[in-house]
């Protein structure tokens, strides 16, 4: 169910923002050269000293020096890093440091070799008039750009003739409410169900986010909601990031107790769950209301909502290294423990016998005999793979609905993308994803994470000689796990640990072969006959945990020794 990926396909003239937002930037370089180069020969034509009396190395050298110092400045301050083509507040500090940084080590230079080593002798005070007087004129041009596009803006013929010119000279999208700011949206145009742009913007626009939007970009990885990635540009010039879903209410019928889930969860973890990577914004994905103070939106177009973007981080599909799945362990770990002190009777059920593989089981056999697509005699060799192992398939369920084992807050997808890794220091940042969030068993959710982290393969691989458990993998999550949210664990709970990477591997190829027979209706495809693929996967890492389940239980035998929990595996 993971909604985030990096595919993105632009569809907008053939012109994306990042090449528009250059284009500007290097327009800005060169007329400020220009004027550069003016203010340069105007203050040597009405200084007293005149070039007659400096020495033409002399006057070339400090042209370069001072253009090397104050450019120089402006790109390490970043000021024509701002989308906007002139005038918010955040340029015009940016120009004046720049220019006092460069202005000076322009003044410092030439004191230095004139006074001391005696070469390309200048006046000090021409250095001086020179930096103070291009600063000043500088700053004024902005100003008066300014004002020009607010002219412009009117419906005088003046203004209509001086917005024809600023459109041309200056790349001004008169569109937009910036000098400038261009909104590009970019869409995966052969996706299914993929909204319209203007149905998009108009979404946005009912947030209360910061900024005017100058880039939307449809996100495509996650099997159930549509998402997009919400950039936007605020009146100081700074960029903001947000995440836009449209909840997929086939799935979430009941999308009030979806999102108070959701924000319950949220809320509590926001200063509780504190995993290695964390950043300012918190360790979860926080809510963004909408102009009216509700926490998300609902219309004929769809259910939606906003959400914090986490920038500078990655996910992952599979395991890159040991050490990344061991601290997933211990991120899912710490999050189902941090959990637990929430009354599970706060947290309501939105889909029912979500992880209840016997009820899934059944959900299959009735798909079974219905045949809506006429697709079952192509699928008879998994249909009875499965049958084959309907005695295993109740064992947690079973467990929770006797009272053996506590019924718990999980997360319900613990897939390894549902895990944000910082691109430094490649430690967990946040999980996300929470819309699964509901009273279950952490068995499943361990065992999912076994299932799609210790898979050899990727979850829809068509040759199946790849597909296998690693077990160095198992151990390395299994301890992270254990480490985090062992000491809650029950004896029940753990001696029921090595089976269920079996159960809930045996769950995702059932609930992906009943989608296959009943026309792909839940999850998303992208190509025909994918969740065959999906399901075919699942049961031969089915078959090889199972050949590999004493060599389990033996790693977690070793796992609760050196923690010290006490369970008896057989």
């Amino acid at each position: 169910m993971r909604d985030e990926t990096n595919k993105k396909a632009n569809v907008n003239n053939n012109q994306g923002p990042i090449k528009a937002r250059d284009k500007i930037r290097w327009l800005m370089v060169f007329y400020d050269t220009v004027f550069y180069v003016l203010c340069w020969l105007v203050l040597f034509i009405v200084h007293p000293s005149s070039p007659v009396k400096i020495p033409q190395d002399t006057c070339i050298f400090y042209l370069f020096a001072g253009y090397i110092f104050i450019f120089g400045a402006r790109f390490i301050t970043k000021s024509y890093k701002q989308i906007l083509r002139y005038g918010s507040t955040s340029t015009f500090s940016f120009e004046i440091l720049s220019s006092v940084i460069g202005g000076s080590l322009l003044v410092l230079t030439g004191t230095i070799l004139s006074r001391v080593y005696k070469v390309f002798t200048v006046s000090f005070v021409l250095l001086v008039s020179f930096a103070s007087i291009y600063a000043v004129f500088s700053i004024a041009i902005r100003l008066l750009y300014c004002h020009l596009f607010k002219v412009a803006e009117n419906n005088s013929a003046f203004s209509k003739f001086l917005r024809r010119i600023l459109e041309v000279v200056a790349l001004v999208d008169f569109s937009s409410r910036h000098p400038g700011a261009t909104l590009h949206i970019v869409l995966e145009p052969d996706l299914p169900s993929a909204s319209p742009i203007n149905e998009v913007q108009n979404i946005v626009d009912k947030f209360a986010i910061r900024g005017d939007v100058v880039k939307i970009t449809q996100i495509n990885k996650g099997y159930i909601n549509r998402t997009y990635k919400v950039e936007t540009l605020s009146d100081t010039g700074h960029t903001h990031k947000y995440t836009l879903q449209r909840i997929n209410t086939n799935v979430f019928p009941d999308t009030d107790a979806l999102m108070d889930n959701f924000k319950l969860t949220t809320e509590h973890l926001r200063g509780k769950l504190l995993l290695q990577g964390k950043r300012m914004n918190g360790c979860v994905q926080t809510l963004r209301p909408t102009k009216d103070g509700c926490s998300f939106l609902k219309d004929d177009s769809g259910c939606w909502r906003m959400l914090t973007y986490f920038d500078g981080v990655y996910s992952l599909d599979i395991p890159d290294s040991p050490e990344t799945f061991y601290h997933a362990g211990n991120a899912f770990g710490s999050f189902m423990k941090e959990m637990s002190d929430i009354d599970v009777k706060h947290i309501k059920e939105v889909i029912p016998n979500f992880h209840n593989t016997k009820s899934r089981y059944n959900d299959l056999e009735s798909a079974i005999s219905l045949d809506p697509k006429g697709r079952v005699k192509n699928v008879m060799p998994e249909i009875e793979f499965i049958r084959a192992r309907a005695d295993k398939f109740s064992m947690i369920s079973d467990a929770l609905e006797s009272g053996k084992i506590p019924v718990r807050i999980c997360h319900n997808d613990c897939n390894l993308n549902n895990i944000l890794f910082d691109n430094k220091t490649h430690l967990p940042v946040a999980i996300i994803d929470l819309d699964t969030v509901m009273p279950s068993s952490p068995l499943y959710d361990y065992g999912d994470s076994m299932r799609i982290g210790t898979n050899t393969a990727t979850d829809d691989e068509k040759d199946l000689s790849k597909v296998s458990c690693d077990l160095g993998l198992y151990e390395k999550y299994a301890r992270g796990y254990l480490e985090a949210c062992g000491d809650i664990l029950t004896k029940e709970e753990l001696e029921l640990l090595p089976y269920a990477s079996l159960i809930i591997t045996s769950e995702d190829g059932i609930r992906f072969l009943m989608d296959h027979i009943n026309g792909d209706t839940y999850y998303n495809i992208f190509y025909p006959g994918q969740n065959l693929d999906r399901s075919r996967t699942q049961l031969k890492l089915l078959e090889d945990m199972e050949r590999k389940l004493p060599e389990i239980k033996k790693i977690l035998k070793n796992i609760y020794a050196d923690l010290g929990l006490k369970a008896d595996i057989k």
